[in-house]
């Protein structure tokens, strides 16, 4: 752990790393649970490890995947040693597939005209307990929420296309003569470079938009323009009555997800449910169903599960009961299971 140690002690000193400290690195995350050990020292020592020069460093995951990239490039570099990263690759597959994790690797160190990919796709799919930072051959960026998905390629014509199912932040890339859409089941959103959040989740009878900064044009699955929206904006579309409209949406309720947080502003408890599910990956049994409509209004970050359960109960009238995962004929198990039903 010492010469890990050392590793840090020149992060924050801003020394770069050297080709035998990338190879330590190496070794070192191939070790079960190191990665997230690695994660976590650099997320204490943010402040102390972070280049402010560097605008693609916004988080500790960037630098992360920037040096765990950096440390794959040097390797191979050293063509008498080679490394088995069978395991390590297997680990970190729920969160980017392998296809990935090369294509960024050029992203990040390849000068800008590696915008200009060639047709090779990438899908990334999030973990049903955890969202997933991401990065496209084309220099975009963002976040996927739990248990979602995409599917990036550059199509015939040069359009960059991103197929989502769940919700997504993007902050894409400008490139002029390369539009970036994103195709979903209830309509397409296509832009050059902005940031904006998309949920588009088939259980929700609602989709949403949401744009932070840029523009964007909102287009039906057919191609048809609908609307163009302006920083602060909000698209939503009604899948039961197939309707759309814009309104001012609010920056905290639609981006606080990426940060960690999940945020129920006078929420019913209904949809209080869906969204509890996804960030503790437990299933929701609403018993009284005149429960339902009663409004909810909580922030939580770092509460674990039973925290906010036993807050709940001393604010609304209800009571909860938590069931423990059953095994299956196939040898997986169900999630928790949390029934609330109406105090007596």
């Amino acid at each position: 752990m010492k010469e890990i140690n050392d590793i840090i002690d020149k992060l924050k000193r801003h020394q770069p790393l050297l080709d035998k400290d990338y190879h330590i690195l190496l070794h070192y995350l191939e070790e079960e649970g190191n990665d997230r050990e690695f994660k976590e020292v650099l997320s204490k020592h943010w402040d102390e490890v972070c280049d402010n020069s560097d605008l693609e460093l916004q988080a500790p995951d960037d630098l992360y995947y920037k040096i765990y990239h950096s440390a794959l490039e040097s390797e191979k570099q050293i063509p008498a040693k080679r490394i088995d990263l069978t395991g390590w690759i297997q680990r970190i597959a729920a969160v980017l597939f392998l296809p990935l994790l090369l294509l960024t690797a050029w992203n990040y160190f390849a000068p800008n005209d590696s915008q200009l990919v060639d047709d090779e796709g990438v899908f990334v799919h999030s973990p049903e307990d955890e969202k997933t930072r991401f990065f496209l051959p084309d220099g975009t960026k963002g976040w996927l929420q739990a248990n979602s998905s995409i599917q990036y390629s550059l199509v015939k014509g040069g359009e960059r296309t991103v197929e989502l199912d769940g919700e997504a932040f993007f902050d894409v890339t400008r490139i002029e003569e390369q539009p970036f859409i994103v195709c979903t089941n209830d309509f397409k959103v296509k832009v050059l470079g902005t940031r904006f959040n998309v949920l588009a989740d088939k259980s929700l009878p609602v989709s949403k938009v949401y744009l932070e900064e840029g523009s964007v044009e909102m287009l039906g699955v057919d191609d048809t323009h609908h609307t163009l929206l302006v920083p602060g904006e909000e698209y939503m579309y009604n899948r039961e009555n197939d309707r759309f409209n814009v309104s001012k949406g609010v920056e905290e309720e639609a981006l606080a997800w990426t940060h960690g947080i999940l945020l129920l502003k006078n929420k019913s408890l209904k949809e209080s449910e869906i969204a509890l599910e996804r960030f503790y990956n437990i299933d929701i049994e609403i018993a009284d169903k005149e429960l339902e409509e009663m409004l909810v209004y909580a922030k939580i970050q770092h509460e674990q599960l039973d925290e906010v359960l036993e807050m709940a109960r001393l604010i609304l009238p209800i009571s909860y009961t938590i069931e423990k995962p059953k095994k299956l004929t196939d040898g997986t198990f169900t999630k928790r299971k949390v029934v609330i039903r109406k105090t007596k």
